[in-house]
């Protein structure tokens, strides 16, 4: 299978939902605590964000084995600064899961759950900054970025 074709249809998927996140994330949270909705309706954000975590791993594989043919277009520096973009973007996915899943593991405590949900909230912010600067890397590559605001062809 091409890969080259596959990790554009990949990223899609993790960084809209990246967008989301944190608007679902302080909702869900303000709705547990608020009693509006029972506790167990987290289960939701940490399923969502499972999938975030996994697109985003899986778009970091892709990207990773198309790495050598995109560079030969776009250069190694802003593929290589794109890349450790995306490492950090599915580490703040992963630790966004990570604190969700504890808030699951504490909704009958709701002080706890409060720490733990307020903490998976505020990851997400982070998460969603990180996948603004992945995506907005990655789109500089496709679409050639500096070169093009100057005039210049990509390489």
């Amino acid at each position: 299978m091409n890969t080259l074709l596959l990790h554009p249809a990949v990223v899609h998927v993790p960084l809209g939902l990246a967008v989301v996140m944190p608007l679902l994330l302080g909702a869900m949270l303000w709705a547990v605590v608020a009693q509006r909705l029972p506790a167990k309706v987290w289960l939701v954000v940490v399923l969502l964000q499972g999938v975030l975590l996994g697109g985003a791993a899986l778009a970091l594989r892709t990207g990773e084995q198309g790495e050598d043919r995109v560079e030969a277009r776009a250069g190694e520096s802003a593929v290589e600064a794109h890349e450790r973009a995306a490492q950090a973007f599915t580490a703040a996915a992963g630790a966004t899961f990570l604190a969700a899943a504890v808030a699951l593991a504490l909704r009958k405590r709701p002080g706890p759950f409060l720490v733990a949900g307020g903490a998976s909230v505020a990851l997400s912010v982070g998460m969603l900054v990180l996948g603004i600067q992945t995506g907005s890397r990655g789109g500089a590559l496709v679409h050639g970025g500096a070169e093009v605001v100057r005039g210049g062809e990509p390489r």
